[in-house]
């Protein structure tokens, strides 16, 4: 069972495409804060990015960032540059053939950026925003950036269209396009969380198998045997790496399962305790109550009014 799979599908991840951004000459644009993880493709041209905590990195045709929390990133000319808020009244005047225009008119190469909203599913939205690292930058010249590029590609034209299946089409590009992102992570640089966990061969069996059998009464013990490590070893590595323990994360799985249950008003209480691993209904819905802050049976009200 692959755990990354797992969480990406849960999540139902779908996009809302933000526009696109022609440039030339000197000029700066600033994004509006975003409610979820935003990617960009730099389609044409170069031009220089920063996110309100980080520094400048330069980007050039074919490079893709993924920012997990858009608060104010930046796309400049020049690192000096001065920027502008591309809110309402901003695109309003600057857009001109539904792409928004910028800079000085005529002068010189233009650069090309695209944007897109990443929406997840409101029951484990945060889920994807504890797995990505703050940025992702992927350079043309990687063998990942050929394959987001036409992946891009591909969520534009679908984007773009109104065809049958139109939504299920897109959901799935943006499965890939996440799952693809967050492997060339795992193995480019340590990180922390479940992306860590991934990266190492043996947690990673050890996730493997808490998400194909979610409800058995895992110990420490037994997933440290199928893994071929010691216990005190395995909970060790596992608890510094993902950055909770073997037993409260298979906890924490039982839990976005059941919200996503939950969300779509499928199965009784019965039901959704047997499928989580719970001897009952009463023992299942102190835990959730425990570790979501209500009842299970008041769960898709809770979070309708917590959205408002």
């Amino acid at each position: 069972m692959d755990a990354l799979a797992d969480v990406i599908k849960l999540l139902r991840p779908s996009t809302v495409l933000l526009g696109s951004m022609s440039a030339r000459g000197r000029w700066g644009v600033r994004v509006p804060e975003q409610p979820g993880p935003t990617f960009y493709f730099v389609t044409e041209g170069r031009c220089w990015f920063r996110s309100h905590d980080g520094g400048p990195v330069e980007l050039q045709e074919g490079d893709y960032i993924l920012s997990a929390r858009p608060l104010s990133d930046s796309f400049l000319s020049e690192i000096n540059a001065q920027t502008e808020l591309s809110d309402d009244a901003f695109k309003a005047r600057h857009t001109v053939d539904g792409e928004i225009r910028v800079g000085d008119d005529g002068s010189g190469p233009a650069t090309r950026v695209l944007g897109g909203l990443i929406q997840c599913d409101p029951a484990n939205a945060d889920l994807l925003i504890g797995l990505l690292p703050r940025l992702v930058h992927v350079r043309a010249t990687e063998q990942t950036g050929a394959r987001l590029r036409a992946l891009v590609s591909m969520i534009m034209d679908e984007a773009g269209d109104t065809r049958p299946g139109r939504d299920a089409v897109l959901c799935r590009l943006i499965e890939v396009m996440l799952i693809e992102t967050l492997r060339r992570e795992a193995a480019w640089a340590p990180h922390a969380g479940l992306l860590g966990g991934l990266a190492d061969p043996q947690l990673a069996q050890a996730l493997g198998h808490i998400h194909a059998d979610v409800a058995r009464g895992w110990t420490v013990g037994e997933l440290a045997r199928r893994v071929g490590m010691s216990r005190s070893v395995f909970a060790r590595r596992f608890s510094e790496t993902v950055g909770v323990a073997p037993v409260e994360y298979l906890l924490g799985w039982r839990m976005a399962l059941a919200k996503d249950v939950l969300l779509r008003g499928r199965g009784s209480l019965e039901e959704i305790a047997e499928t989580v691993g719970y001897k009952s209904a009463s023992a299942f819905s102190t835990a959730f109550s425990h570790r979501v802050g209500c009842p299970p049976s008041e769960y898709a009200l809770h979070l309708q009014a917590g959205r408002k």
